[in-house]
């Protein structure tokens, strides 16, 4: 049986032309040498849960809900995802020049950055930053803080 634990995700997105930080608690599971972390997001529009995989060369992303999509990060590789729009899917395409994980136990830090293309069209670059540290008891049951 998978033990699960909870712990605090801080998720910090940049771009060239944002810089997004967000909280969530989330439940973490450890499975061979990956870490999953399953939270839910909140958003105007309705309710996506995501399920997020670190492993030592891959990080995948898979949300599911009122929001689908997927994407997966490897060095120097090109991956496919996706991303579900009312019009249909949306073909999202990564290139991923540098990924950092320093975790003990399932805490610490993750990093990545990456190159986005949406149907083709290069979108951005980004710089996700990952924060994960274990729950006081005394904290609440907030998803999204």
């Amino acid at each position: 049986m998978v033990e699960k634990t909870s712990v605090m995700l801080t998720v910090i997105n940049d771009s060239e032309d944002d810089h997004i930080r967000l909280t969530y608690r989330a439940d973490r599971y450890t499975k061979g040498v990956n870490q999953y972390f399953r939270y839910q997001e909140q958003e105007d529009m309705g309710q996506t849960f995501t399920l997020l995989k670190i492993g030592p060369d891959e990080i995948r992303i898979v949300r599911q809900g009122d929001m689908e999509s997927e994407q997966a990060f490897a060095v120097g590789e090109i991956r496919t995802g996706y991303y579900r729009t009312a019009q249909g899917l949306l073909s999202i395409t990564t290139r991923t020049s540098s990924i950092s994980v320093q975790l003990t136990e399932g805490l610490g830090t993750v990093f990545w950055d990456y190159e986005l293309q949406l149907a083709g069209e290069a979108a951005g670059e980004y710089r996700v930053t990952l924060d994960i540290r274990g729950l006081d008891e005394e904290e609440g049951d907030s998803t999204l803080v």
